[in-house]
């Protein structure tokens, strides 16, 4: 069995402003490929967003125990406003790291 390779590019992927319902199931997609990827590190960027729920939430960590299996980071970028308070009222910051900047 050989050791996986990975790339040390963040591969980021931007959110909408509402990430929630019908929008979550539009990002399936793009998801898979972020799961199936070979970046060391993975980040979801929040800076556009206004609005998550469970449905976004359960994505979101649904991603997070794919990648982790792997090796791999998740890393949330720039949460503020609603999606702060949620996921820290559900202590998702405990799991999942928030950062302000990418890290190039």
């Amino acid at each position: 069995m050989t050791e996986a390779t990975y790339s040390n590019t963040p591969r980021v992927l931007p959110l909408p402003r509402d990430f929630s319902g019908f929008t979550v199931d539009s990002f399936r997609d793009e998801f898979e490929k972020l799961a199936v990827c070979d970046n060391t590190n993975i980040i979801l960027d929040f800076s556009e967003t206004e609005f998550i729920d469970s449905s976004g939430i359960g994505a979101m960590v649904f991603l997070y125990k794919r990648i982790e299996k792997k090796g791999q980071n998740l890393a949330l970028l720039k949460v503020n406003g609603q999606p702060f308070k949620l996921m820290s009222l559900l202590r998702v910051d405990k799991t999942i790291p928030f950062i302000e900047q990418l890290e190039l």
